[in-house]
């Protein structure tokens, strides 16, 4: 997951040159901030495009943005059905 920790110390940096402390933990904040907004729009996609989708075509076409391809994977993992599991599950 080197996407997510390369935005949040490069929003620090910069923030840093612009406004010394305060300017870092703004930076790094906003970084934080893109970065859980990537995991909860994984999420989002998971819950109601991705359920739609048989477990395969939604783990090929899920959205991963550059850098958070790990992040996104780990959402998906843990939000898509695996296998059919969903589908097996009302019958008896």
């Amino acid at each position: 997951m080197i996407g997510p920790i390369v935005l949040v110390v490069a929003g620090a940096v910069a923030g840093w040159f612009s406004g010394d402390w305060a300017g870092a933990a703004a930076g790094a904040g906003v970084g934080l901030l893109v970065t859980f907004g990537v995991a909860a729009a994984a999420a989002w996609w998971a819950a109601q495009i991705g359920r739609t989708l048989d477990a395969a075509t939604a783990r090929e076409v899920a959205p991963r943005p550059p850098g958070f391809g790990p992040l996104c994977n780990a959402v998906y993992r843990r939000a898509l059905p695996v296998g059919g599991e969903e589908e097996d599950a009302g019958e008896p």
